[in-house]
């Protein structure tokens, strides 16, 4: 007989008490902290991009020409907040992700990785188009402009994000995620007892 455990809000049973899990090892903790500076640097470039306000009303008046002053204002305003509550949903998910996978969640890990596939292609494509093309091409075609500081933060967060990546795959953090799915004994005297919890 098992003993059921409270469900986790996001997916898989809730945590384990701290003494039945086996202790985190070092690269493990370094990488949460290295997945939650990635999204803040993210959050960082957005600011600074977000707060140059002329810069986004010459970009969006040479994308929407037609256009009266009170809709591209209007239109400004409301780019600078879809971005900013993107930007602080997106750290929350981060957080979360973190959190799971220092708990020994596999699927966390598998997203995050995900996320660093997907982040690393995008910012790889972005040097490549920006090397064979030119910054003024690339608007032409895209109608967004990449300026040299956006480059640099990509290429931060990228490097941040794979640092994390190899830290989640060390053999030592492998041993961690095993050791987390491994059925626990239940404490003698517990609920269930003479059974294994999963």
């Amino acid at each position: 007989m098992t003993h059921p455990r409270q469900p986790d809000r996001i997916g898989g049973p809730g945590p384990e008490p701290a003494s039945e899990r086996p202790p985190l090892p070092r690269p493990l903790n370094i990488a949460r902290w290295l997945w939650i500076g990635a999204a803040l640097l993210g959050l960082v470039r957005a600011y600074l991009r977000l707060s140059d306000r002329r810069q986004l009303s010459e970009d969006l008046r040479a994308a929407l020409p037609d256009l009266s002053q009170v809709q591209l204002d209007e239109q400004i305003n409301g780019l600078i907040l879809f971005n900013l509550l993107y930007l602080l949903a997106l750290l929350a998910l981060y957080v979360s992700l973190s959190l799971r996978m220092v708990r020994g969640r596999n699927w966390a890990r598998v997203v995050l990785t995900v996320f660093a596939g997907f982040g690393a292609f995008g910012t790889l494509g972005t040097l490549a188009l920006m090397s064979q093309l030119g910054q003024a091409e690339l608007v032409r075609i895209t109608q967004v402009r990449v300026e040299t500081s956006d480059l640099v933060f990509g290429v931060l967060v990228t490097a941040v994000e794979l640092v994390a990546l190899v830290l989640m795959y060390l053999p030592e953090s492998n041993r961690y995620f095993r050791a987390a799915r491994a059925p626990r004994p239940v404490p003698p005297g517990g609920p269930g007892s003479g059974g294994f919890l999963r």
